[in-house]
This record gives C-alpha cells, sequence and structure tokens, in this order.
C-alpha cells in the first residue's frame, strides 16, 4: 500500500529494558515479534505490516542522550479507533509503570475531539497514543461517539 509506513527503527540504550516496555504496549497494540536477533527485535503489526524496529544501540553512542526537541525524531504517535481505548491504554502504561508526561485529556487546539495520552520510554522517546474523531469519519460528518 503506498504511502503507509514500512517501518520505524528505535535505537535504544539497553534493549532487555526497553523490551520491558515495548512487549506490552506493542502486542496490545496488535504487533508481534517476526524476528529477534543479537542486535534487534523486529515487531510487526499483524494488519498493517508496519514494523517497528528495537536496536541496541552501539556502544560508542550509548552516551549520547536522546531528545525530542533536537533535529530528528520527536515523537511517535499510535492510532486508537476510540476515546476508551486511550484510557486501557493509560491504565497499560500504569501497569508497567512508564514515565506517564501527560494523563488522559482533550486537546481540542490539537483538533476537535483530539484525546490522547503521553509517556516516554525508558531512553525518553515520547510516545502518544491519540484518538482522532476525523480520522474515523467522513469528511463533513458528524461523529458521534461520545467522549469521555
Amino acid at each position: 500500500m503506498r504511502g503507509v509506513i514500512n517501518h520505524i527503527a528505535i535505537n535504544v540504550s539497553d534493549r532487555e529494558v526497553s523490551n520491558l516496555f515495548y512487549t506490552p504496549i506493542l502486542e496490545w497494540l496488535g504487533y508481534v515479534v517476526e524476528e529477534e536477533l543479537d542486535e534487534l527485535t523486529v515487531w510487526v503489526h499483524k494488519g498493517s505490516g508496519t514494523a517497528i524496529n528495537i536496536w541496541d544501540t552501539k556502544e560508542e553512542h550509548k552516551k549520547s542522550e536522546f531528545n525530542r526537541h533536537a533535529i530528528g525524531l520527536n515523537h511517535i504517535a499510535f492510532n486508537a479507533k476510540t476515546a476508551k481505548e486511550v484510557d486501557e491504554f493509560y491504565e497499560l502504561l500504569q501497569s508497567i509503570e512508564a514515565e506517564i508526561l501527560d494523563p488522559p485529556a482533550h486537546y481540542d487546539e490539537y483538533e476537535k475531539g483530539y484525546y490522547a495520552v503521553f509517556a516516554t520510554d525508558p531512553d525518553g522517546v515520547k510516545i502518544e497514543f491519540t484518538y482522532t474523531p476525523s480520522m474515523y469519519t467522513k469528511k463533513g460528518e458528524e461523529n458521534t461517539e461520545e467522549i469521555t
């Protein structure tokens, strides 16, 4: 499918620690481990085929800290089908003791009905899970889901 993201590669300082964070999240989102290599874990989404690759950072770069405000990746956002899913994802984040940046809230300044939760992975990469009503309605139609 043209235009769909093929893969995202995330370099981590400690893959064992990062896998404790990413495994429950990616499984909950519908990803499965496709391949486990010495330096890499490949997660593939069962529906879209998009892959998330978790890489060990090369030793000479491990002292570098991630800064989402520097050039490069700012954050990764995943789609929710409902606002309730955002709340469920928040519960999952709490269960794995993830660092929560912002609990579920409305962000109408982004878009009407935008509802999201924000956290960081063990290396500080910002993760967002968002319900964006306009993604699930035809242009011009009103979304009838009640947002909590």
